[in-house]
């Protein structure tokens, strides 16, 4: 931490911790930032990482984006730094993303010349926002998050065409789009429900699971077989959804002893039965749904939670807390 004291003809009844909290964001010494909450990959060219410093009096984030995919070593990272902290993101294009936190705005950021430039700014929620999704057009996105709104954007003009006010009675933990589809999402919240959503509709949601003895973490759609969708709770379980018929879930079990964080399907057709999951410990794992959630692969060398998954070309890559991103490679 910067040292910094001040004047005692100016400041003799303030205290340190609230003049560091009165100093300018870009006053302040960069701090590493430890805490890797995202990571995504859109080609070998370009990959996107997140990042929130816990450890200072005021969290902020920082974003590194790298060039290709082979080292991912900080200094070979352009780097930008937030006065808040990131909680998700996700790519629009090849040079385009967009990032959200725990400010409760949307950022969309363009690569030029090897370098992040803000190209727009807006917030509308008001509290965190916790996940991000990009419908297939890449036009459109939805947000949600601690606040209990669901938004549908438009990211030309950044604009909330859509707003669900109240849309979960608790904490908006994850959200999904259905693959190919430019109006159709799923929501997980503590409230207990999944919702499936469909904006084009008077009335457009409706639920397609709920748990009432655990609250609902992480969602994922397959991006191969439209009518399955993978859910997590806070107890360790992850069900398997039929979106068809929803009344029981096709299967359902208990994977870990610590709340699921994230799930994801591979969106490789080979690989379509593979599900990614990390959850509040140090473990990645991949299951196979054909095979009533088989571990097919299970991974510990991480240190502190693991946060971020991502697939790209049948690999998985995880970061986490330890500041590290690792690349798993599955056997076929």
């Amino acid at each position: 931490m910067e040292s910094w004291e001040p004047s005692s003809s100016n400041y003799s009844n303030i205290s340190n911790g609230q003049v560091f909290r009165n100093k300018l964001f870009k006053d302040k010494t960069p701090i590493e930032t430890k805490q890797l909450q995202f990571f995504k990959i859109y080609d070998e060219y370009n990959a996107v990482l997140g990042g929130t410093n816990m450890v200072d009096l005021c969290w902020n984030g920082t974003l590194w984006h790298y060039g290709d995919i082979f080292d991912f070593a900080r200094e070979r990272a352009s780097v930008k730094h937030l006065d808040t902290g990131i909680c998700d993101g996700a790519y629009l294009s090849n040079k385009k993303f967009v990032c959200v936190g725990d400010s409760g705005a949307v950022q969309i950021y363009e690569i030029k010349f090897g370098e992040m430039q803000q190209l727009s700014y807006a917030c509308q929620h008001d509290d965190s926002i916790l996940t991000v999704s990009v419908f297939s057009n890449k036009r459109n996105i939805v947000t949600g998050g601690m606040d209990c709104c669901l938004k549908v954007w438009d990211v030309e003009d950044l604009i909330a065409t859509y707003s669900y006010h109240s849309a979960h009675l608790d904490v908006i933990t994850s959200t999904d789009v259905k693959p190919n589809s430019n109006s159709i999402f799923v929501s997980a919240s503590l409230d207990s429900e999944s919702l499936v959503w469909d904006f084009r509709l008077q009335e457009p949601a409706s639920c397609i699971f709920r748990k009432n003895d655990c609250f609902l973490t992480a969602i994922s759609w397959n991006k191969k077989v439209d009518h399955l969708i993978a859910i997590g709770t806070n107890n360790g379980s992850i069900a398997l959804i039929d979106t068809r018929q929803t009344k029981t879930p096709l299967y359902e079990s208990v994977e870990y002893d610590r709340s699921i964080h994230k799930l994801l399907f591979n969106p490789y057709s080979e690989r379509k039965d593979q599900l990614a999951c990390c959850s509040d410990n140090e473990t990645v794992k991949v299951f196979d749904i054909s095979r009533e959630m088989f571990t097919v692969y299970e991974d510990s060398s991480h240190s502190d939670f693991v946060r971020g998954l991502t697939w790209f070309q049948s690999d998985l890559y995880s970061c986490a807390w330890d500041a590290r991103v690792i690349k798993h490679v599955l056997d076929k």
